[in-house]
């Protein structure tokens, strides 16, 4: 048996010929079987002596008895079978707040991967659908973590004389041992009681006779015919005669067909009134719910008819706000270009202005000035020193030409 991670614990129930009836009768057969499960679980050796209570039924949980003692029953029984799931949780008492007891095992459930579709107040009666699902689906949870086996079952041998068919005769004709019994029974000769069986075999009766050839021979009886016939009576219902209907058989299916046509008409007839009636009320309420759809429509008709002008109204200020929200983001766009040439503009003139109204620029002039001043000086300085050089190599140059001439 393996573990889903997320069962239902309300699974999906397919319905079957009789419809609605069918799943009224489920959750009584999912008690039983969780009746079952709790039996091999050890319920009665385990539980009862571990909580001291009166041991339940197979439909306790279905019937509404007495909702204190159902409800302390439902948890006590949830909290063992949790124990039993390997899950930490302590048993219930009765001065304990049924909310909390509620929501502790409900955790429990879910952590286990169980889907809860109901609200846990459902439970706090102690008996119906939602109690019957909890305790199912902590059942198979339990077999699982007990890791119950199930053996073969064994078929118990019984004594009862069964009377077995020969190979020859699969079927027996109860009519033709029924004519035969009456005719016996109504024979008039009812003082002496003979009987033709088969004589014996030869060598049986060789002694006697020395014949090999089979005859009949007539025994005469003096049992009495009342005592036969109450000895018959008696033994008659122990008897059980096992007759093997074959499926392939025309008058068994033939029998089967009839049965099954008799149960189509009786099922028909019962459903015929309750169908008609069904149709008749859902043709009322249709031709209600189209008077009351036209009684309506005419009384609304003016005002439907401003609605759709209105809606048409809005639509039409709808696609006119988008244009010009449209329009105005890009007036927007261009609004914040100018501004962007504006500031650039503005700073321009403040630094012109600033340059205008300032008199760095003079200061500027007049020390470019003294130093062109200063250059000049220094280059007239340059000039005479080069001068004087010059003069001083010309008068060195006279001066010795003159020496040489003086010398000549």
């Amino acid at each position: 048996m393996k573990e889903s991670k997320d069962e239902n614990l309300f699974p999906s129930d397919v319905e079957d010929d009789n419809g609605e009836s069918a799943n009224l009768h489920r959750p009584f057969e999912r008690m039983r079987n969780i009746y079952d499960k709790l039996m091999m679980l050890e319920y009665n050796k385990d539980f009862i002596q571990l909580v001291k209570i009166r041991p339940i039924h197979s439909l306790y949980f279905m019937i509404a008895t007495n909702p204190g003692e159902q409800f302390f029953n439902f948890a006590t029984i949830s909290a063992w079978l949790l124990r039993k799931c390997g899950r930490s949780i302590d048993m219930p008492q009765e001065s304990d707040d049924p909310n909390t007891v509620i929501s502790s095992i409900l955790a429990n459930v879910r952590n286990m991967g169980g889907i809860l579709d109901f609200p846990p107040s459902k439970v706090k009666s102690g008996c119906g659908e939602e109690v019957v699902a909890t305790l199912d689906f902590l059942t198979d949870k339990a077999i699982v973590a007990a890791q119950v086996h199930w053996e073969d079952p064994v078929f118990p041998v019984e004594d009862d004389i069964i009377v077995e068919e020969e190979d020859d005769e699969p079927e027996l004709n109860l009519e033709k041992v029924e004519e035969a019994m009456d005719e016996y029974y109504s024979s008039e000769d009812d003082e002496i009681d003979s009987a033709w069986v088969q004589p014996m075999s030869s060598n049986q009766n060789s002694n006697q006779a020395g014949n090999r050839t089979e005859h009949l021979q007539i025994m005469k009886s003096e049992t009495d015919t009342e005592q036969w016939r109450m000895e018959v009576e008696r033994v008659l219902p122990q008897l059980k005669i096992t007759i093997k209907t074959d499926s392939q058989d025309w008058r068994w299916r033939q029998d089967q067909m009839k049965s099954y046509t008799s149960e189509i008409t009786d099922i028909l007839g019962q459903m015929e009134k309750p169908l008609d009636r069904l149709i008749t009320d859902a043709t009322g309420i249709a031709d209600k719910v189209a008077n009351r759809e036209k009684h309506l429509n005419s009384q609304f008709a003016s005002q439907l008819e401003q609605l759709s002008q209105t809606q048409a109204t809005i639509t039409k200020l709808k696609e006119s706000h988008r244009q010009q929200s449209n329009e105005v983001a890009t007036r927007n766009k261009e609004l914040a270009h100018l501004g962007d040439e504006l500031d650039e503009t503005r700073r321009q003139l403040d630094d012109r202005g600033s340059i205008m109204a300032d008199g760095a620029p003079v200061v500027a002039v007049r020390k470019a000035l003294s130093s062109l001043k200063k250059e000049l000086g220094d280059m007239e300085v340059e000039i005479g020193v080069m001068e004087h050089c010059v003069l001083k190599s010309l008068v060195q140059e006279q001066m010795i030409l003159r020496d040489k001439s003086k010398n000549f």
